[in-house]
């Protein structure tokens, strides 16, 4: 199973992006397969200081040609320029954000363009304030020297979270009986003389009913029994009853803690899905089975004659990194393979 995956307007115009992008997640940022479209990151729904711990970068870096010829690693190069993005960003979050705060309102969400040197910040408030108190901030920021960025606040609605006393205490029912199912459960298939390969994973709600989630080794051939045991432990908590028990090799276990101690996965697919010179659309990784398959997925044609070159450029590129980056010494030698895709989801060779 693939796991997927670690991107002056006028005001109406303002508005409308803002609206909509006030509507994510901060979960949904982390989503990899999220399709690149602007050089932008987005913070929802944070504090001020947890906006300034995770401001995210954008547009950090794209390679030229003498770069790849030369064989200068780009997803170093981006890692260097997202590193100074972010301390510009950290820089600009503690001038600004201090000053809304100050004027009674709260930060709806943030959003950077480094290129364009464009700050735009939602902002929450009072119906009656905000654009009052917006002014008074713009005028306050307009003497400040903000190293040539354009600051600009953005009233946003508050978002209403609608919730009835029912449902919060079924919510808060379901998680007591997640978390007692999981030690229970633990418990009883330890003492059986199973290996656990990852902690057991219960979710207990209305959608799913019971759903319990068990990994054991490659090597585990008392499957029959192990599900009766899950069984026997979860029938107290419903009848709808999801038993997901899967198997995987120990060396391939031991690859993926190896390699998320680096964080290389988190750095290759933001590298790539980011940067214009590739034609990168998505990217996935897969640990199990072993070796690690890392899937790069293109917009390109395989008729093309170019496609082939092109392929090999992006694979190269994560080669070099692995074998040259400091952060990455712990995995050189690993078995791996870089699957570059095309548009008809078929590996380029």
């Amino acid at each position: 199973m693939l796991l997927k995956n670690k991107w002056e307007y006028p005001e109406e115009i303002k508005k409308q992006r803002f609206t909509k992008l006030h509507q994510r997640k901060v979960l949904s940022q982390l989503d990899n397969t999220q399709p690149k479209s602007r050089k932008r990151s987005v913070i929802r729904g944070l504090t001020v200081a947890a906006i300034l711990m995770m401001l995210l970068g954008s547009a950090f870096f794209i390679p030229s040609v003498e770069n790849v010829v030369a064989k200068i690693p780009y997803i170093s190069k981006f890692l260097e320029e997202k590193e100074l993005s972010l301390k510009e960003q950290d820089r600009l979050g503690e001038k600004v954000l201090p000053i809304i705060a100050a004027n009674g309102l709260r930060i709806g969400g943030l959003e950077f363009n480094m290129e364009d040197k464009e700050m735009l910040v939602g902002v929450i408030g009072s119906s009656g304030n905000v654009r009052e108190m917006s002014n008074q901030i713009q005028n306050q920021l307009h003497n400040m020297e903000l190293n040539g960025f354009d600051v600009t606040l953005v009233p946003l609605e508050e978002e209403k979270e609608v919730q009835t006393e029912r449902s919060r205490a079924e919510i808060k029912k379901g998680q007591q009986d997640s978390k007692e199912l999981t030690t229970s459960l633990t418990k009883r298939i330890e003492a059986e003389g199973y290996e656990l390969m990852y902690p057991i994973q219960v979710r207990i709600n209305n959608i799913e009913g019971v759903y319990m989630n068990v990994i054991v080794p490659e090597s585990e051939s008392r499957l029959d029994k192990l599900k009766e045991i899950i069984r026997e432990e979860a029938s107290a908590y419903g009848d709808e009853l999801t038993v997901d028990v899967r198997q995987i090799q120990n060396k391939a276990l031991e690859q993926e803690k190896r390699w998320k101690r680096t964080g290389a996965i988190s750095n290759i697919g933001e590298a790539l899905m980011e940067t214009k010179h590739y034609p990168v659309t998505g990217f996935a990784f897969s640990f199990h089975p072993y070796p690690l398959q890392i899937i790069i997925k293109t917009s390109l044609n395989a008729k093309n004659p170019d496609a082939s070159d092109i392929a090999d450029e992006i694979r190269s590129e994560v080669d070099l990194y692995i074998e040259s980056s400091e952060e990455t010494r712990t995995i050189r030698n690993d078995q791996y393979k870089v699957i570059v895709e095309g548009q008809d989801h078929k590996e380029i060779e």
